[in-house]
């Protein structure tokens, strides 16, 4: 895929996988706005009594507040849709992100639908690393080398998603990756900037390679659906 269409998938994920359930007004809010309480009705006066029945006769009791005459509260006149237009016309392409692998989905949802859940960014995570290592080979590390690589993984995916959704993006220096790690600038150019540019090339290829998928389920399902027209 050429980067015109890696983009004009991103645009179209952006526009699907975001969460829009939370767009109507609570009961709260809608009653601040349009009170169903009348107090014209039966306007606020002073301090007045209350007639009370008991066992040992009528008794007599200071009313806090007046009463009030209260609408009963109605439904719209026009129900809502159960989906919005904007939900409605994106429905094929969350379709098509369904239909991926877990992990791809994970990246997407995280990358372009702005859903942080903790397991979305397990999942790629370890998805990434299990790639990396396999690019590694017979090549072993030091056990402190890993555990810092390890912390690094997420940090990676992280740029990465950045990257593509905040063209003024700035990378990490390597000083302040250094810091990080807490090693000094000179281990970090010798031991660890390579693996950083790997574990980055593995996020973007695991992105390059989602959107394509994703691309792929999207427009199969568009060509059946004209197939049966």
């Amino acid at each position: 895929m050429n980067q015109q269409d890696l983009n004009f998938v991103r645009i179209e994920l952006r526009r699907a996988l975001p969460d829009f359930s939370g767009g109507t007004k609570g009961q709260l809010e809608a009653f601040s706005e349009h009170p169903p309480a009348d107090k014209n009705a039966t306007p606020r006066r002073g301090i007045h009594l209350v007639e009370l029945e008991g066992e040992k006769g009528p008794r007599f009791v200071n009313s806090l507040s007046a009463p009030l005459y209260v609408l009963e509260t109605r439904s719209r006149r026009r129900p809502m849709p159960p989906i919005k237009d904007v939900e409605f016309e994106s429905a094929p392409w969350r379709r098509a992100v369904s239909a991926l692998s877990r992990y791809q989905q994970a990246w997407l949802r995280y990358c372009y639908g702005f859903d942080l859940s903790y397991k979305h960014q397990v999942m790629m995570c370890e998805y990434v690393w299990k790639t990396y290592q396999k690019c590694l080979g017979k090549n072993s590390l030091q056990e402190r080398v890993v555990k810092k690589l390890i912390g690094l993984v997420w940090l990676a995916g992280q740029e990465i998603a950045a990257t593509r959704n905040n063209e003024t993006y700035k990378d990490y220096a390597g000083a302040a990756l250094a810091r990080m790690v807490s090693v000094d600038r000179s281990t970090w150019l010798r031991v660890y900037s390579g693996h950083w540019a790997g574990l980055k090339a593995a996020f973007t290829q695991l992105d390059e390679s989602a959107l394509a998928m994703a691309l792929e389920y999207y427009e199969d399902e568009e060509a059946l659906k004209v197939a049966e027209m």
